[in-house]
């Protein structure tokens, strides 16, 4: 059975080291698909460092949502939903331990992230652009492509959007 928690419950279940070493394993296992270059590699990395950081802060503030799902109280995953303005909602953070890839524990963090943002409401998200895998699952949301849209990331990304 899969528990969601959100924000600040999020913090106090899971704690500050199992969102850095969640993160940490959900990188290892999907950012790294590609040959990468040492400034890519340190992108990656960067990402695991500020982890927790970003889902405290993302707790606290009316404009992001933390939602985290735990299994027989191992924590799973979770996701950071970002309300940029009126126009813009984006799936920011989605991190799903590798041991529950192929579970509904991420099918539960796009729907909670989805339904905070307002499933009615267009949104994005950014893709590791080798991650074939993440591309078809956020495709089964009504994400696709968009062909037009640059990301600035280091590592190679594509942005996806649904209407």
């Amino acid at each position: 059975m899969i528990e969601l928690l959100t924000d600040n419950a999020v913090i106090d279940r899971a704690g500050t080291d199992a969102i850095t070493a969640l993160t940490e394993a959900a990188t290892a296992a999907t950012f790294y698909g590609a040959p990468l270059t040492e400034e890519q590699v340190t992108a990656n990395q960067r990402i695991v460092t500020i982890s927790a950081a970003t889902c405290a802060a993302a707790a606290t503030n009316a404009k992001q949502h933390l939602a985290a799902a735990f299994v027989d109280g191992r924590f799973a995953g979770y996701v950071i939903a970002t309300r940029h303005d009126s126009s813009s909602h984006e799936l920011d953070w989605l991190m799903v331990h590798p041991d529950f890839h192929g579970s509904p524990v991420s099918s539960a963090l796009m729907q909670a992230g989805m339904d905070w943002l307002g499933p009615d409401q267009p949104m994005w998200l950014n893709v590791i652009a080798f991650n074939t895998r993440a591309i078809r699952f956020y495709e089964k949301f009504g994400f696709s492509i968009d062909p037009t849209a640059e990301s600035p990331h280091v590592v190679p990304r594509r942005i996806m959007r649904r209407a």
